[in-house]
């Protein structure tokens, strides 16, 4: 076998170190290479990667050479000296892609890369240092990717002459140091702090431009989803960007803390006069299946978005605009009584179903209007059939907020909700026929069919039956003060455990 050209040296070790860390690995003989991972230990496999990682860093680095010498040999007056164009390709960019077999941009990123760490030659034939000598040294030994090293390229090519050469020199060194531990998205976050501390002036300008790029478009599908798109400068989305996080992160929160068992809340609260029945069972089945989250990301999203605005339609302290306008359901009574048909929600085309609108009934910043024969107001439900503010206080009080077991959305993304539904079942406007909920567990209670009851001073909820065979009352949310208290008591036996009777079933 004839001896590695010099410049192939430093890849004939890596290839030989993935070698060496791929037969290390292995618990047994090789076959192919799914096989063989299947067979490899776990640190052996990490071994494994990261060898193979470094040998690709060093086939970038010389496929980035390459792209630069064709691009070098393709600039040529005439076809016969353009390389490109002799091999039929309008530019080298378009010969390394389909060499490659990778997209265009791949193919010019290669080029970038090779040119800004190639060295160059003055007018006078002297040799001269690469445009960026720490990235290409980096690049050459294997410890910067050509991604990596096109962000630092394309940041230091743009920023202004008036830089001073020394802090550009500091600021690439600086980026080569920190990319191998912060990755690519990383660099972009450091990038923009570098920015704003070599070019200060720069700043105000880049802000007013992005500001002027902000927008929110708003629209109704085909299908009647509510859809939207926008982009926010950063003051602006910052506000927005906090307020959804803190709402998903608390409910990661509890979807991290529901993994315990439902009766593991505390002793006096989960099973006190159940014997063997509902809590002492709690105890020993680990996570409850039905308090699991699962929601995507995306859709938490959505959903905190959701609450942020129902908050604001309902908040004191909302602009005058907002204090003064109304999201309107409207529904025919027969279809109230009936349970079937829709209602409509004005401002949207799509029409929802009669459960929804029961369940809108007692939102905040929602109005159900009942018609007849569609037309004749028969009540716009407001003040007269929600809870008053000082019944609110109360339930607060004894939920603490989202009284769905383990949710942590606070009292100000609850609303009062009636058990027995206000105008189907003529449930009582008083507090034992309400229960504070979020909205997306008031939607959890009506589309699984969750029953609640309310027992010496909190709330149990009853999953259906194909939910829970055994229909097991799990103990929901109380007030953080009345927990303490609870456990505190000198006779836990208060609490008389989970209700056994037939528990109402809970409407809007």
């Amino acid at each position: 076998m004839p001896e590695a050209p010099a410049a192939l040296l430093e890849l004939e070790a890596a290839c030989a170190a993935v070698l060496r860390q791929w037969a290390g690995a292995l618990l047994g003989s090789s076959s192919d290479a799914e096989t063989d991972i299947r067979a490899m230990n776990d640190d052996g496999l990490v071994r494994a990667t990261e060898a193979l990682a470094q040998l690709c860093r060093r086939v970038e680095a010389l496929q980035a050479r390459c792209a630069a010498g064709i691009a070098e040999r393709s600039r040529g007056v005439d076809d016969g000296a353009d390389l490109a164009r002799k091999h039929g390709f309008a530019s080298p960019e378009r010969l390394i892609a389909q060499t490659t077999g990778g997209r265009y941009t791949d193919a010019a990123r290669l080029v970038a890369v090779g040119q800004a760490t190639s060295r160059r030659a003055s007018f006078t034939g002297e040799a001269l240092p690469p445009r960026h000598p720490h990235v290409a040294q980096a690049l050459d030994a294997g410890t910067l990717g050509v991604a990596a090293a096109d962000v630092i390229r394309r940041f230091l090519d743009h920023l202004p002459p008036s830089a001073a050469r020394d802090e550009l020199d500091a600021a690439e060194q600086l980026l080569v140091d920190r990319a191998p531990a912060v990755g690519v998205d990383g660099l972009v976050r450091l990038i923009r702090q570098l920015e704003a501390h070599l070019d200060p002036d720069g700043v105000k300008p880049s802000e007013d431009e992005l500001r002027a790029r902000r927008g929110l478009s708003v629209w109704q599908d085909a299908a009647g989803m509510i859809n939207l798109k926008g982009a926010f400068d950063p003051a602006n989305g910052a506000p927005i960007k906090l307020a959804i996080e803190a709402l998903v992160s608390a409910e990661l929160h509890r979807a991290r803390d529901a993994k315990r068992g439902f009766g593991e809340r505390g002793d006096a609260d989960a099973g006190a006069g159940a014997g063997a029945g509902a809590g002492a069972e709690a105890r020993d089945t680990g996570a409850d299946p039905l308090f699991r989250e699962e929601r995507t990301i995306a859709q938490l999203n959505a959903d905190a978005l959701s609450d942020i605005a129902r908050l604001s339609l309902s908040s004191a302290g909302a602009p005058p605009a907002l204090r003064s306008v109304t999201v309107v359901a409207r529904l025919d009574v027969e279809a109230l009584v009936s349970g079937r048909g829709h209602a409509t929600i004005d401002g949207v085309d799509q029409p929802v179903s009669v459960a929804t609108a029961r369940e809108l009934a007692e939102s905040a910043g929602v109005a159900p209007m009942l018609m007849r024969n569609g037309c004749e107001v028969l009540d716009l439900g407001r003040a007269a059939r929600l809870f008053s503010p000082a019944q609110k206080l109360a339930l607060v009080e004894r939920d603490g907020g989202c009284a769905w077991p383990a949710c942590q959305r606070p009292p100000s993304h609850a609303q009062a909700h009636h058990i027995a539904w206000w105008g189907r079942h003529h449930g009582r406007t008083e507090l034992s026929n309400g229960i504070m909920l979020c909205s997306f567990h008031h939607h959890r209670v009506h589309d699984d069919g969750w029953s609640i009851r309310i027992r010496d001073g909190r709330s149990w909820f009853v999953p259906p039956v194909h939910l829970d065979p055994e229909q097991r009352p799990r103990p929901g949310n109380v007030a953080p003060r009345l927990h303490l208290a609870r456990r505190s008591a000198t006779h836990p036996s208060a609490d008389s455990g989970p209700p056994s009777a037939q528990p109402r079933t809970a409407a809007a």
